[in-house]
């Protein structure tokens, strides 16, 4: 008994030992590339998550080599109110592959394709980039690792990464932002000093990010917060934080001086170009579209015109936030694990597969009960000053996301503008979080019990989750008018669809 208890012992080991290597992480991008590939390549354009939006005002921006627009472009009314809009510099940035790739070729197709690729590569980046993130917190790499492959077998990360969307770059921007911050504060922690270097970078960085996505907002006031927390705890006092501010400034060349406050200069410059702007003129930070230009004009504007209507048409619903929490918690989950085509088929909706959405759906609650247990002692034993970055950013930023929602369905008397697609930033850090969690449960128990718990979990997102979730849920009216196109994905269907469990009910989990 005892020998076979060791047997098994050393093979998870082994197992473990296999999925903390770098190489298995590779293995985890090369099945993310593959995933978001596929959909880049076979799903028609345009896409649901707004992606003709984004084509469009890539190609207003490619008008002009400066991204300010002094008035709305003729024409342009179908994208909002342009010249307000603070999520712009995603669209002002790749107008320029844009013009390269129109300079060789007029065919839509072909550009849709090579800007879906260089989205897919911004998507990458992100992820090489939250591996180090993740590892921050003094997480093994088994479990970095892990927590990215259950990651990227969530069905909305390769169908947001295969299409032209400005969350594709907000990933890698954001990551990037955490190891910035996790690098000053470490800094300030470990060496009871302030970096201004680090710091000025660290507020460029934050600066360029609101201008790709204002939901970052609230990201940037979290981050700003922790750290000022950290320098009240690592500072007696101003004069020792003073003293620590001017010896950096003095280990700081003039040349990087000189950068630093070039870069400074640009980045307050084009913030404050929009937001101090907009709080000025509209008070407010993100105006509304009927704020810049007419009723009529914004009418042209998709999502507006939704709104517009709904408020105009009141269904006289209670307005209780539990009510909205319920829709809200719904929605998030549905529209992860949920596969959608775009306006050609008037958004074309198809639910969960069954493995996917029962383990998506137990394991939270689960994960809560076990965190009521163990939580304590994860802050004990990793970083605990990470894990309480990523809280704060998540429960900043999920806020945020709930109360914007939240006025919206006052306004409406509906639950609009839900996507599981605004968590994808911060769904690495809570799966981690929940791995550190179970990893704690399991510590004093055997590795075949926490690796088999782990097992569970990856095969039942393999099966059904991913981009199986598009192939077998989408028809031939979402793909590319291409007849390999059209076959493969019929083959794959015919020959993996019978296998995997709720196939044959597209609809199931849609109210």
């Amino acid at each position: 008994m005892t020998v076979m208890k060791n047997k098994k012992q050393t093979f998870s080991r082994r197992v473990i030992a296999v999925i903390a290597n770098p190489k298995f992480f590779w293995g985890v991008m090369a099945l993310f590339v593959f995933q978001a590939m596929w959909i880049a390549l076979t799903a028609r354009y345009p896409m649901a998550f707004d992606e003709d939006f984004h084509l469009g005002v890539i190609r207003v921006y490619a008008q002009q080599l400066s991204p300010f627009l002094s008035n709305q472009p003729p024409g342009s009314e179908t994208f909002g109110a342009l010249t307000s809009d603070p999520s712009y510099f995603y669209h002002y940035v790749m107008s320029f592959p844009y013009r390269l790739i129109s300079h060789f070729t007029a065919n839509q197709t072909t550009q849709v394709l090579l800007l879906r690729m260089i989205n897919i590569t911004f998507f990458s980046v992100g992820l090489i980039l939250f591996r180090k993130v993740l590892l921050a917190t003094g997480a093994s790499r088994a479990l970095a690792h892990a927590s990215l492959l259950i990651f990227v077998l969530f069905p909305i990360v390769p169908l947001v990464a295969g299409q032209i969307n400005y969350d594709n770059v907000l990933l890698p921007l954001f990551a990037g932002t955490l190891l910035l911050t996790i690098r000053v504060s470490n800094q300030l922690t470990r060496h009871k000093q302030i970096s201004i270097a680090d710091s000025i970078w660290l507020v460029v960085l934050m600066l360029m990010v609101s201008i790709v996505k204002y939901a970052f907002l609230p990201i940037l006031l979290a981050i700003s917060l922790y750290l000022i927390i950290v320098c009240f705890k690592t500072f007696p006092n101003w004069k020792t934080f003073s003293v620590s501010l001017r010896k950096s400034y003095r280990n700081t060349s003039k040349k990087a001086g000189w950068l630093l406050i070039s870069c400074l200069i640009v980045a307050s410059s084009l913030f404050a170009q929009r937001y101090v702007v907009n709080i000025a003129r509209y008070h407010t930070p993100v105006p509304d579209c009927s704020q810049v230009l007419t009723i009529e004009q914004c009418s042209n504007y998709g999502p507006w015109a939704r709104d517009y209507n709904h408020s105009q048409n009141k269904l006289s619903v209670s307005h209780s936030p539990f009510n909205y929490a319920g829709e809200w918690f719904y929605g998030m989950w549905l529209r992860t694990f949920f596969s959608v085509d775009g306006p050609s088929s008037l958004f074309q909706t198809r639910g969960p597969l069954l493995l996917p959405a029962i383990i998506s759906i137990a394991l939270p609650l689960l994960t809560v009960v076990a965190a009521l247990f163990s939580l304590e002692s994860v802050f004990r034993r990793y970083n605990a000053s990470v894990l309480w970055l990523f809280f704060l950013i998540s429960a900043f930023y999920i806020a945020a996301l709930w109360l914007n929602g939240y006025k919206s369905f006052i306004e409406t008397d509906r639950p609009v503008a839900i996507n599981g697609r605004y968590l994808l930033i911060v769904y690495p850090l809570i799966i981690l979080i929940a791995g550190l969690v179970y990893s704690e449960i399991f510590r004093r128990r055997s590795e075949a019990l926490k690796l088999g718990f782990a097992t569970v979990i990856v095969i039942c997102l393999i099966w059904g989750g991913g981009v199986l979730t598009y192939i077998l849920r989408s028809n031939e009216t979402w793909y590319w008018p291409n007849s390999t196109v059209v076959n493969v994905n019929k083959t794959l269907q015919r020959n993996i669809g019978p296998f995997v469990p709720g196939y044959n009910q597209p609809t199931q989990f849609l109210r």
